[in-house]
């Protein structure tokens, strides 16, 4: 089981280590740590479902938040148009001096644009506790977040505000990219 949550571990950083990563950055707002990926030009599109995620110069921010132990993730588009929010169900914050870590449990938010929300990957979350990949107190930990995120969600207190209206200046990100 080690190996598996080793590979269920989302780690601040990892973007910079995407194939298609042409600019990454991180940043400390007061308590919150701040991912940003802007995609390359020559990127393949990724799709959630029906809606392209990422693809030549959309831009990805994630938010580490720690008053919430929750990490959640805006995509923009290449105009620089919020795709979506996606919010990681995960296990509680490691904070250390030389890393962020948390344990994804498998169960994912999403938010559209239009406030529309979907609770994803129910069927490898039930196969991961089936199967032990998931300790019973992970997968009671999960639940009791899918349904208080759900909930803070339909009467607009999650994400915070300031994640809710974090925009993109796409002209600012395309000078930067210059000037690297």
């Amino acid at each position: 089981m080690a190996a598996e949550k080793a590979d269920r571990r989302i780690v601040a950083g990892q973007w910079r280590h995407l194939p298609h990563a042409a600019d990454y950055r991180a940043a400390l707002i007061g308590d919150m740590l701040v991912e940003r990926v802007v995609w390359g030009p020559t990127a393949d599109a990724v799709s959630l479902g029906r809606r392209v995620i990422g693809g030549p110069g959309y831009i990805w921010f994630r938010f580490w938040l720690t008053r919430e132990e929750q990490i959640v993730e805006k995509y923009f588009d290449a105009a620089g148009q919020p795709v979506g929010i996606q919010v990681d169900v995960c296990g509680p914050l490691t904070i250390e001096p030389e890393e962020w870590s948390t344990v994804d449990l498998l169960l994912d938010l999403w938010i559209d644009p239009d406030g529309r929300v979907t609770v994803r990957n129910e069927e490898q979350f039930e196969q991961a506790v089936r199967t032990g990949e998931l300790a019973p107190e992970e997968a009671s930990h999960a639940e009791a977040q899918i349904r208080r995120l759900t909930l803070q969600t339909a009467q607009g207190r999650f994400p915070p505000a300031l994640v809710r209206n974090w925009q993109v200046d796409v002209k600012r990100v395309r000078e930067l990219l210059q000037q690297t």
